[in-house]
């Protein structure tokens, strides 16, 4: 019973993830009140859940505000961008749904849904990628297109996971009801986790081939 409670045991080593991982959710959170500066929180949340998942030592709360401020500038011209993205299919849809009938809303509907996907596909690389290596935002996205299209698979399993919150709502509100505490307290920490855990081999990959388009920030 007393090995239960011992600093390198695996309970206590996954209890002080839950516990890191309910900061990263909490600045998380805090630093996305300002709307603009999501981009940055989302990212600053995505390096720490990489050490995490990749068992790197640096702490949360330090490394959480040093992402922050370091791809403050590339990770908020990319919200931005995907947002103004989205937002532009979004008026399209409502806009094809008013005038438009039959095959061709169908058919607008469906060019919605594709780009939507490929921009969603897109940002959930570069957010990862910005993080962990220094490159310029144009290359970043080039990298993002070509992991998103090489690694299909992975994309697919990393955008169930970050439209998760709204599947759920979809399909029931009262389920989504019932789980916001989780979402409040640690849900996208825990899926910003899983997505590094997911990234984990592609980063072996990139870094073991050191190529001249991947450089490691210091």
């Amino acid at each position: 019973m007393k090995s239960l409670f011992r600093l390198d045991s695996p309970v206590m080593q996954m209890l002080s993830k839950v516990a890191d991982l309910m900061i990263v959710n909490l600045l998380f959170w805090l630093c996305c009140l300002p709307v603009v500066t999501a981009g940055a929180s989302l990212a600053a949340m995505h390096k720490v859940t990489q050490s995490i998942a990749l068992e790197e030592d640096g702490g949360v709360v330090k490394p959480f505000f040093r992402a922050f401020r370091d791809n403050f500038k590339q990770a908020t011209l990319g919200w931005l961008v995907v947002i103004v993205l989205l937002a532009g299919l979004g008026a399209d849809l409502i806009l094809s749904i008013s005038y438009l009938t039959g095959n061709t809303l169908l058919a607008c509907k469906w060019i919605c849904a594709v780009v939507a996907a490929i921009v969603l596909a897109i940002s959930e690389y570069y957010f990862q990628l910005i993080v962990r290596y220094e490159n310029t935002m144009r290359q970043h996205l080039m990298n993002s297109a070509i992991l998103a299209l090489v690694k299909l698979p992975r994309t697919i399993a990393m955008m169930f996971l970050t439209l998760l919150p709204l599947l759920i709502a979809l399909v029931s509100m009262n389920a989504f009801v019932s789980t916001m505490i989780f979402w409040v307290i640690i849900g996208f920490a825990f899926i910003s986790y899983a997505q590094a855990s997911l990234m984990r081999p592609v980063f072996r990959q990139l870094e073991k081939a050191e190529g001249p388009n991947v450089q490691l920030m210091d």
